[in-house]
């Protein structure tokens, strides 16, 4: 900061970043739109006159004066907009070293528009001087070919509003009418124009010293210039619509071979499911609950569901808040667990609690009191029978809806929340642990209960539990999303396969 406690910018640029959002918009289009015009004229400048461009730029750089105070009423009004915007940024800002800039790029500008006059060439000279020259040569020339060229000069007319309404070429348009007349000849040099009609035509008015010949020759140079930046411009568009097909191609491919990938998991997972249907558990009359296909298929879809929604969801909007992408992952992976450790606890408790608090009903204790009373002081306790349990396990598992409102409530108190100030990624991130939370305890809830695997890093990757994600080897880099098993958890309990990021063993 200086003496005055302004910051003081070294270029129109840094203006433009510092104090381009304290403008309206409109204002800011045309002072920038102005001084990119300017900047252009300046950059020809020092490719056509490096020495005059060096030249002025020394000595507006190296004069000391007090700007702007000291500037013409003409370096003012010819770019108004681009002025008044440095005023308005001049109180707020030191812009010691951006006056000199502007009085520069003014004064290339003005010496560039003083040539042009001085020059006077004919392709800036008002008036409709091909119209004039197909009138004047009706006679003599093939009616034929002067129908030919009046639709040729229409067409290019009509290139030329065209070319004019893209603010990019308009200004190279303007640079290029620079070089005056010169320009315009060189451009008619081209031998691809000398057999259209509208070149004959005016060509032959030139061999017979037609009024205003001259003038019309260098104004068709001038419109085929504008009709070729036009086509420039078109075949470009073209050329980034072919690459945006092929693109999108590129995208569908990916998509197939991705889709392909999708179809074998869902193939194998149809195998599994069906090897899953043909186990006989035969430790209790419980197990053929979750055994049955139907719940089993039921289970493993709701946990598929959320690593391809909530998860996926979660894990792109996350990207604006965690940029590594194995971060990330962890984060969420270790969220599921967080969930299904609770979920597995509270469960536990629940059917303790059911138990015991059906032991009392049935037993009409109410109190302890009542039941030291009743039997002398003594704590019996009665334990229910494995038929007992059975039914408690599935009147818990039709009433599920009825616990799960506290059972989030429970987890929510006991999770860390995300450090977020985005309430997009807030809400991803409150529906994730929302179908966690749901899905992980209607899989604890079962007799017995699901389970997940989770391989740790550097183990080898069972193919038969986990599918690659990503990557390409055959250790266990990072879980991406668990396994659910059942019971037990061996190979043949699969009900849905895991996700894991992997990488090459050191013998590979």
């Amino acid at each position: 900061m200086d003496a005055h406690g302004q910051k003081k910018l070294l270029s129109i640029a840094d203006v433009f970043k510092a104090f381009g959002k304290k403008v309206d918009g409109n204002h800011y289009q045309k002072a920038h739109k102005q001084y990119r015009t300017l900047s252009d004229h300046a950059r020809y400048l020092a490719k056509s006159d490096k020495q005059t461009h060096d030249a002025l730029k020394s000595y507006y750089e190296e004069n000391e004066q007090i700007y702007p105070a000291c500037l013409s009423d003409d370096q003012k009004q010819i770019c108004l907009p681009l002025y008044d915007f440095l005023c308005s940024a001049g109180t707020v800002f030191d812009l010691t070293n951006v006056w000199p800039t502007y009085v520069f790029l003014v004064e290339v500008y003005n010496r560039q528009r003083t040539i042009l006059r001085k020059n006077d060439p004919h392709l800036n000279k008002s008036g409709d001087y091909i119209s004039n020259i197909l009138q004047c040569m009706k006679t003599g020339m093939e009616e034929e070919i002067l129908k030919t060229a009046n639709t040729e000069y229409l067409n290019l007319l009509g290139d030329e509003r065209q070319m004019k309404r893209n603010p990019d070429l308009a200004r190279e348009k303007e640079l290029w009418v620079l070089n005056g007349d010169v320009a315009a000849q060189k451009f008619l040099d081209n031998i691809e124009y000398m057999d259209k009609a509208l070149y004959r035509t005016i060509k032959e008015a030139m061999l017979r010293n037609v009024e205003g010949s001259q003038i019309a020759w260098c104004q068709y140079g001038s419109l085929l210039h504008s009709s070729e930046l036009l086509k420039r411009d078109e075949q470009q568009m073209a050329r980034r619509s072919e690459k945006g097909i092929t693109d999108l191609q590129e995208q569908c491919e990916e998509l197939e071979r991705q889709n392909a990938i999708k179809s074998r998991e869902i193939e194998e997972l149809s195998k599994r499911l069906c090897e899953v249907d043909k186990l006989k558990v035969t430790e209790n009359s419980s197990n053929a609950d979750v055994n049955d296909s139907d719940e089993v298929n039921d289970i493993g879809k709701k946990f598929s569901d959320v690593y391809n929604n909530e998860w996926a969801k979660l894990f792109d909007s996350l990207k604006s808040e965690i940029e590594d992408e194995t971060a990330r992952i962890e984060k969420l992976c270790g969220c599921l667990l967080m969930a299904f450790k609770f979920c597995k606890e509270e469960s536990e408790k629940q059917m303790n609690n059911l138990q015991v608090a059906t032991t009392d009903v049935l037993s009409f204790r109410s109190t302890q009191n009542e039941e030291n009373e009743e039997v002398g002081g003594q704590n019996h306790s009665v334990a229910l029978s494995q038929e007992a349990c059975v039914h408690l396990q599935k009147l818990r598992k039709q009433c599920y809806s009825l616990s799960l409102p506290k059972v989030r409530r429970m987890f929510r108190e006991s999770c860390t929340s995300l450090t977020t100030t985005n309430e997009a990624i807030l809400r991803d991130f409150e529906a994730y642990l929302t179908r966690c939370v749901d899905t992980c305890w209607y899989m604890c809830i079962q007799d017995p209960p699901l389970n997940i695997k989770i391989p740790e890093k550097g183990d080898t990757v069972d193919t038969k539990q986990f599918n690659l994600y990503k990557s390409e080897g055959d250790i266990v880099d990072v879980c991406v999303w668990p396994a659910l098993l059942l019971g037990g958890g061996d190979s043949t309990g699969i009900v849905c396969q895991g996700q894991v990021l992997t990488k090459l063993s050191k013998t590979n």
